[in-house]
């Protein structure tokens, strides 16, 4: 198990909700797990994506395409440049 966080600013948390789900389709036919979005409690236009996926190397692909940035570009201000990171997974902590 795999994931691709992704944290960047977002100009309208609307905007990017609409493109963050229209690509839902998309990542998962790539090999998308699914994915989550947390906000910075102190700071919303502060947006943290972590996408799951099977494995590291297709986390690496997804993290690498033309179509994250395009995707990242139409979703975001240019605020700030999004940071990219390939996690591969390590250790589950029991409740």
């Amino acid at each position: 198990m795999a994931f691709v966080l992704i944290e960047h600013r977002v100009g309208d948390f609307e905007r990017f909700k609409q493109v963050f789900l229209a690509d839902a389709a998309r990542r998962e036919r790539l090999g998308s797990r699914g994915g989550v979005v947390y906000r910075v409690a102190d700071d919303p236009g502060n947006v943290i994506v972590v996408i799951e996926w099977g494995t590291v190397e297709a986390a690496r692909e997804f993290a690498g395409s033309l179509e994250l940035e395009e995707a990242v570009e139409w979703a975001s201000s240019d605020v700030t440049t999004p940071r990219v990171t390939v996690l591969d997974f390590a250790l589950e902590s029991p409740r």
